[in-house]
């Protein structure tokens, strides 16, 4: 088969349009995309340098020497990471007098406050300015002696949001050598949990649907299981939304299908829930759950 010639006066008109590259462009993007996916992150600008007196050698000032300069924790991790970074030299502030310099121990307890909170409620304490401020555990009051104001303890420790502060690290801290005061309250239950409580601590209901009861035994064994970081908010495992849905909803919809109301209102009563949960329709994942733990893994919390 022929085709002809196309007319040599047609020509090729520019149209003025340029084709990208698809696979070129997202190799250019990556690096944007990973950085805008991430909630956590502290730049240089955010962070105070300053000190009360400048140290010897900037080049190979320590963690403990920028603290005891009154360098802030979280600031000073940030400043060390980036490299000591000429762009952001250490300077003076007249103002930071040595009575103004929090001594080791408070910032121990600042950092402690923050480690609790992360643990036991997957989130930060919030700076001064926040309007949602989280509920702080009668722990941290009563048995830990920290009645002061969230912000202060943040204060202690951060110059900027603590949100931006990947809270990551927690997941690899040893508590080897915590008090037994701490270990036995974290034994309590960890973030991540809650919904999982009652199912270890109450029978169900006699006229339950059987065809629940694979996830019944599903959530009583998780309850029961060691707690890990596989389920904990800060660094749960994304396949377990693939498989078991949203955890949360989930087990609220269960809660109201396996217990009686008599015992909904015990375990509100007593802060085994915060509240009765209110039907979410919309997830019905957990009638299909089946009884294996297949979420909680070897990534235990309380590995030591």
């Amino acid at each position: 088969m022929s085709f002809a010639a196309v007319p040599a006066y047609t020509g090729v008109p520019d149209f003025g349009l340029i084709h990208i590259n698809p696979e070129e462009t997202a190799k250019a993007f990556q690096a944007y995309l990973d950085t805008a996916s991430k909630l956590t992150g502290v730049a240089l600008d955010d962070i105070k340098t300053t000190v009360s007196t400048l140290p010897q050698n900037q080049d190979k000032v320590t963690l403990t020497e920028l603290l005891s300069l009154g360098m802030k924790l979280f600031d000073a991790i940030v400043w060390l990471t980036a490299g000591r970074p000429k762009s952001h030299p250490l300077s003076i502030d007249p103002g930071l007098t040595k009575d103004k310099i929090p001594s080791m121990h408070e910032i121990a307890r600042s950092v402690f406050y923050c480690y609790f909170m992360l643990v036991t409620q997957a989130r930060y304490p919030v700076g001064r300015n926040e309007t949602e401020k989280p509920r702080i555990p009668n722990f941290l009051k009563t048995i830990m002696g920290m009645e002061k104001e969230q912000h202060v303890y943040v204060d202690v420790i951060c110059s900027f949001s603590p949100q931006k502060f990947d809270p990551a690290w927690a997941k690899h801290v040893s508590f080897a050598n915590f008090g037994q005061e701490v270990l036995s309250r974290f034994g309590l239950g960890v973030a991540g949990y809650r919904m999982f409580g009652p199912f270890g601590l109450y029978n169900p209901k006699p006229d339950m649907d059987p065809e629940l009861r694979p996830a019944f035994e599903f959530a009583r064994t998780v309850a029961k299981a060691p707690s890990s970081w596989n389920v904990h908010p800060l660094t749960r495992n994304p396949n377990i939304l693939t498989a078991r849905g949203n955890l949360n909803k989930n087990l609220n919809n269960l809660l109201l299908d396996a217990f009686t109301q008599a015992d909904l209102e015990e375990m509100e009563r007593a802060k085994v829930i915060y509240k009765i949960p209110t039907r979410e329709p919309a997830h019905r994942q957990y009638r299909q759950w089946t009884s294996n733990d297949d979420i909680t893994g070897s990534a235990l919390i309380f590995r030591n």
